[in-house]
């Protein structure tokens, strides 16, 4: 006799279902060069800081548009918008919180630089 605490093993399918082709277009291209671009110049800025600020910037600011785009993309590929503004908004829906947080902790350290630099020295 069988109850719901020992039940009989679920069938699973071994079979994966079939891919479907990944449809880009200009506006996510243009994107990822504008982020792409945007993140070399911060990169480039950040050298007349330190060698080491314009490595980090680079390559967690690569990071986060790598991310930020793989996963307009997913989003875009289960949900067809061929709207170009629908396209744009849902690249940026991806990328704004990123920008928040990681924008809201830089200032939070260039901040704390700044008071222990004129307050404590």
């Amino acid at each position: 006799m069988r109850d719901i605490y020992d039940s009989s093993p679920a069938p699973v399918s071994v079979n994966l279902p079939a891919s479907e082709p990944l449809h880009l277009t200009g506006i996510d291209f243009a994107f990822l060069a504008v982020s792409s671009l945007t993140v070399l110049v911060l990169s480039l800025g950040g050298w007349l800081l330190d060698g080491t600020v314009s490595l980090f910037i680079a390559l967690g600011g690569g990071l986060v548009v790598f991310e930020s785009w793989h996963t307009a993309l997913m989003f875009l590929q289960r949900h067809q918008q061929e709207d170009r503004q629908s396209r744009i908004f849902i690249h940026l829906a991806a990328l704004i919180p990123w920008v928040v947080v990681l924008g809201s902790a830089a200032l939070a350290m260039m901040g704390l630089f700044w008071i222990s630099d004129h307050w404590f020295s």
